[in-house]
C-alpha cells in the first residue's frame, strides 16, 4: 500500500475534493477545539499534510506522521516553502509515536488499517490528559469508493467508532459529517458521506 501512496505523492494535492475536504474538516476542529500556541499537535497518516497544514498556524507546535516516504517527502518540501520551524517529521517506518501531545488527527486513514481499535487504543495512549483525537473517515459504503484498491474496511459504521472512542478512554465532544465525497461510478453520480468524530480523553 505505501507503494501506491509513494506513487501518488506528487499529484495527490491536484485533486479538488481532497483539498475542499481538508479545509471542511480542519475548519470544525478549529471551531470545536480551543487552539492555542500552547497546542502540541499529531496529524497521524499525514500523506501530503493537506490538513495539518490547514491548523499549522494555530498551534505551537506541528508533528507529521506516515509511512509513505513520497508523502513525506511533499510535506517536507512544504515546510521549506513555508519556512516554518515548529514542525517535525515522524517516518512511521523507522520510529513509533513517543510524544504526548494535545491534539491528534487524523483523516482516511483509519479504513486503511487493519487493526483499527488497537489504533484508536495506541492514540488515545498518546494524548495528554482531557487531549483530543479527531477521527475522519467514511461512513459504511459497499466498496464502490475504492473499487481499485484493497482496502481492510470499506467505511465505518459512526456507533462502532463511538464505542471505541469510549472504550479507549475518551468522551465523544463532536460527530458530525464532515465532508460528502462524489464520484462518477457507471455514469452515475455518487456520494460518500465523510464524518468526523471528535473525542476527549477523560
Amino acid at each position: 500500500m505505501s507503494d501506491f501512496f509513494d506513487n501518488a505523492a506528487k499529484e495527490w494535492d491536484t485533486k479538488h475534493q481532497r483539498v475542499a475536504q481538508a479545509k471542511a474538516i480542519a475548519q470544525i476542529i478549529e471551531q470545536t477545539i480551543p487552539l492555542t500556541r500552547a497546542t502540541k499537535a499529531l496529524e497521524f497518516g499525514c500523506g501530503t499534510g493537506l490538513l495539518g497544514f490547514n491548523l499549522i498556524e494555530k498551534v505551537g507546535e506541528m508533528t507529521f506522521s506516515d509511512t509513505s516516504r513520497g508523502m513525506l517527502s511533499e510535506v517536507e518540501n512544504k515546510l521549506k516553502i513555508s519556512a516554518c520551524t515548529s514542525a517535525k517529521i515522524v517516518d512511521l517506518n523507522v520510529a513509533k509515536i513517543v510524544d504526548r501531545y494535545d491534539l491528534i488527527f487524523s483523516s482516511m486513514v483509519l479504513h486503511h488499517i487493519a487493526d483499527h481499535k488497537q489504533t484508536i487504543a495506541d492514540l488515545s495512549q498518546s494524548l495528554h490528559p482531557e487531549g483530543y483525537l479527531c477521527i475522519c473517515d467514511l461512513d459504511k459504503e459497499d466498496g464502490l469508493f475504492h473499487s481499485k484498491e484493497t482496502v481492510p474496511h470499506h467505511g465505518f459504521e459512526r456507533a462502532e467508532i463511538k464505542q471505541e472512542f469510549q472504550n479507549s478512554g475518551l468522551n465523544v465532544i463532536h460527530s458530525c459529517t464532515g465532508f460528502v465525497n462524489r464520484k462518477i461510478i457507471n455514469g452515475q453520480e455518487v456520494d460518500f458521506p465523510v464524518f468526523l468524530l471528535i473525542g476527549q480523553k477523560k
